[in-house]
């Protein structure tokens, strides 16, 4: 134990090696240093508050992870530490975190929601086992609880697709053609210039894409190998764009730029109000996953084309896909036998 100091502020110091690090207690006397190094040991014994852990993981994790996935990890960071708020992490046991979960599951939280909340809380809690606040991550063994709600868009009609085909002339309807006939995601369109397009081999070359910090639009490299791919440049597709090799960006702004995002809204917008529909870019980009289905191409291939970085996620899509088709058939098979 280190030597006991009188400060020239009248104080007392005493510095303490504590498993290999030096730690500092100041006091008024020595007993009032004692006092406060029993709390310390007291603390270290009981170990750290979650939520400071938390906290340090979202620290240190934030600087190494984009923008958009931070913004994903926010809501389900400050739900788990309201929820866990107070507790040492080295007392929270599994049957904890399998509670919170169905809590959760109970209050009618869907699939995707649930899976964060769960993926959140491991990460934090591998942080915390790799800097020795808890023995174990209680969140190996666990899984989401079963039969929970997944919210999936809903396809769109046939005659909202005969709209999307019909209205290229509209404001923004070359976008949203464009969608449909690629696959493409919002950023990977936006990003997308005339260089990329090979015209004569007829391929999309996707190999970036663009997101948004607030308003501002940024380029980035795709996160996994999926990501950097080709797709079909499709016949009724080339016939509606510009034959040009030049770095022009093919959806840009007024003055040849990024379109910020407060823009792109706008033009969607107006898109929407001119053409009568109720869509996103993403439903688009399903529509595609439904032609490639209604084609009979092969899922590996589906999920080549649509980026897709594990094929389960291109069968789950394909199944949503069979199981709305044998539905629509079923309600028009029922209205014709209900007319006859």
């Amino acid at each position: 134990m280190g030597k006991l100091k009188k400060r020239k502020d009248g104080r007392y110091s005493r510095q303490i090696r504590i498993n290999g690090k030096i730690v500092s207690f100041l006091g008024r006397s020595e007993r009032d240093i004692n006092r406060k190094l029993l709390e310390y040991y007291q603390a270290a014994e009981k170990g750290k508050r979650f939520e400071d852990v938390a906290d340090e993981w979202a620290s240190e994790h934030f600087e190494t992870v984009e923008y958009n996935t931070i913004k994903q990890y926010r809501p389900a960071l400050k739900q788990i530490t309201e929820h866990f708020s107070g507790k040492s992490i080295k007392d929270i046991t599994s049957k904890d975190i399998d509670n919170f979960l169905h809590i959760l599951a109970s209050q009618g939280y869907a699939m995707k929601t649930v899976k964060s909340r769960l993926q959140v809380l491991n990460q934090v809690f591998k942080y915390a086992v790799i800097n020795n606040y808890a023995e174990s991550n209680p969140c190996q063994y666990i899984s989401v609880p079963k039969n929970l709600p997944q919210t999936k868009r809903e396809l769109p009609t046939a005659d909202e697709i005969e709209t999307v085909k019909n209205s290229v002339d509209k404001i923004f309807g070359l976008f949203a053609y464009f969608i449909l006939y690629t696959g493409l995601r919002r950023g990977e369109a936006l990003a997308l210039t005339y260089n990329d397009i090979d015209f004569e081999n007829k391929i999309i070359h996707v190999n970036k894409s663009v997101y948004y910090v607030g308003n501002i639009p940024n380029i980035k490299q795709p996160k996994t190998k999926a990501g950097y791919r080709d797709v079909i440049l499709l016949d009724c597709l080339a016939s509606k764009l510009k034959h040009n090799n030049s770095p022009d960006l093919v959806f840009p702004n007024h003055n040849g730029e990024l379109i910020r995002n407060g823009n792109f809204n706008r033009l969607w917008t107006k898109y929407l109000n001119e053409t009568g529909l109720s869509i996103t870019p993403h439903q688009l980009r399903h529509a595609y996953a439904t032609i490639l289905f209604e084609a009979e191409i092969d899922v590996k291939d589906a999920q080549e084309l649509l980026g897709h970085s594990t094929i389960q996620v291109t069968r789950d899509i394909y199944t949503h896909i069979s199981k709305t088709r044998k539905s629509q058939t079923a309600d028009k098979l029922n209205k014709f036998v209900s007319a006859t």
